[in-house]
């Protein structure tokens, strides 16, 4: 039997021994936790981690498991009004390939947009009118571009191949473009009797592993909602109404990041071409493959081939929600995603929508906003405009495009600074998977707040102004530093001359 002594000095033993296996239990927590951030750390600052958001650039493993955050309707597609369908003129880049048009046909541009020879683009202005000033600002941004870009040859020339190279590829003529009325180019590959699947679920099953095969990293499917089909527009067909071809039925949306490193590197290291290259072939691939076992397909692609608006479409399909800078979030890659589609006849088994949270994220990030280099991107607490019947955050596209002419490129085209710094854009190492699991499961807003504040007091940002060239007062600050493969330095019989501003690390 044991005595008192005996069992106090049993109890102390013990109880050393627990705290003993407590304090060895939170260092071991520690340590784990630790070697996991030291862990995630290198694996963001290693270049080698530089292969798409998956195990492969265009993997198949849509790793974020959307069925627990399905819902009826997409959060961030709040409709307070009566859901009019998009004008031609809605769309950015067909007034502004109509507008060069006219330059080159000889007209001149003059603060006076109701001389805009081009209806469609005076029907725009007429209902933004001071947005005129904004693309107005764009053509002398361009020549001031156009004057200045050679004498930088030397610093982004190596930046200028890779997206020049991707450019070329990008206007092949694969898929061809529409040149007959839908009702015959969207046959245009079917030969034979369409072959019959044993059911919708069978075909959306086979159609997204095909997606994957033809090189995408995200699909969804969704009905085709005529909301989202442009009006007065339709390749191949000089004049077009309101009508809707009858057999485009449903809508099989997919996408691929741009490459990480060059991203990050925006903007004068960035391209889209890119991923704009991989989107348009996976496309026509599909829609030659649909067309093979019998159904009619309608590839839309990125530049001036879209006859729908992508991303409402593709928050139907399940694949993310609308962010603050109007594209669409992903779980997997953030908005560092491109997108693509084909519409077809075939019957198919429909995504439903998701709620991540991302609305409540995007109304305490602003991170984008404060980074925008043309102030485009409204820094308002909630959703402050309404476009189509649709709340959302108020974006001015015609002042992005005029940051887009000053880009240093030889084209001036493209910015991605939005894209880059969203919190939601980073590469798919594991501690990144595990956050972007923990954000939408947690109601408190605690682990929202705790990265955002990480985020905003850890990492560096250039100033807004230090995007712009120097010819403009910026000093071609990117939000990342260029991969050492974009260097000339590294690889060119060039003098440096320039200082690099941005954010080295790739965390």
């Amino acid at each position: 039997m044991k005595d008192d002594a005996q069992i106090g000095d049993e109890a102390t033993t013990n109880s050393s021994r627990r705290n003993f296996l407590k304090l060895g239990g939170i260092a071991a927590a520690t340590a784990t936790v630790g070697a996991g951030a030291g862990a995630g750390f290198v694996l963001g600052r290693d270049p080698d981690a530089n292969i798409g958001w998956g195990r492969t650039e265009a993997g198949k493993d849509m790793y974020f498991n959307r069925e627990a955050f399905e819902v009826d309707f997409p959060p961030t597609m709040e409709v307070v009004g009566k859901i009019e369908r998009p004008e031609w003129g809605d769309y950015l880049f067909n007034r502004a390939f109509s507008l060069v048009k006219s330059i080159k046909g000889g007209w001149v541009p003059s603060e006076d947009w109701t001389q805009i020879p081009d209806l469609r683009v005076r029907e725009y202005y007429a209902k933004y009118p001071k947005r005129w000033e904004e693309m107005l600002l764009s053509f002398s941004e361009k020549v001031k571009h156009d004057n200045n870009i050679e004498k930088h040859r030397d610093r982004f020339a190596l930046a200028w191949a890779y997206s020049g190279a991707y450019s070329k590829g990008l206007h092949a003529d694969f898929p061809p473009e529409p040149t007959e009325h839908p009702d015959v180019d969207d046959f245009k590959w079917v030969q034979r009797e369409p072959k019959e699947f044993k059911s919708p679920k069978h075909a959306s099953k086979l159609i997204k592993q095909m997606a994957f095969k033809f090189g995408m990293s995200l699909v969804g499917i969704t009905k085709l909602d005529s909301n989202f089909v442009f009006k007065n527009m339709m390749r191949g067909m000089p004049e077009w109404g309101d009508e809707i071809p009858k057999h485009w039925k449903n809508v099989i949306v997919f996408g691929v990041p741009m490459n990480w490193d060059p991203m990050y590197a925006a903007v004068g290291y960035s391209t889209s071409y890119d991923a704009y290259y991989r989107a348009k072939m996976a496309s026509g691939l599909m829609a030659a493959y649909l067309g093979e076992l019998g159904y009619a397909a309608r590839p839309q692609f990125p530049g001036n081939s879209y006859e729908v608006i992508m991303p409402p479409l593709a928050m139907l399909a399940g694949l993310g929600e609308s962010t603050r800078n109007g594209i669409l979030m992903t779980p997997e890659v953030g908005p560092n995603i491109r997108l693509a589609a084909v519409i077809t006849d075939l019957d198919l088994e429909h995504d439903k929508p998701i709620d991540l949270n991302m609305k409540h994220f995007c109304e305490s990030c602003k991170i984008c906003a404060d980074a925008c280099p043309s102030g485009s991107i409204s820094k308002a607490d909630k959703p402050d405009d309404v476009v189509r019947g649709i709340r959302k955050y108020a974006f001015n596209q015609d002042g992005c495009w005029r940051f887009w002419n000053q880009g240093p490129t030889p084209s001036g085209l493209g910015c991605r600074v939005c894209i880059a710094v969203c919190p939601y854009t980073r590469k798919n190492n594991w501690i990144h998977a595990l956050v972007k699991q923990a954000e939408p499961r947690d109601p408190t807003g605690v682990t929202r707040n705790a990265l955002l504040a990480m985020q905003h007091n850890f990492f560096y940002y250039p100033d807004a102004e230090s995007y712009h060239p120097e010819w403009s007062g910026g000093n071609f600050a990117s939000y990342h530093q260029p991969p050492e493969w974009m260097r000339s330095e590294e690889y060119l019989k060039v003098e440096k001359t320039w200082e690099y501003d941005g954010n080295w690390e790739g965390f």
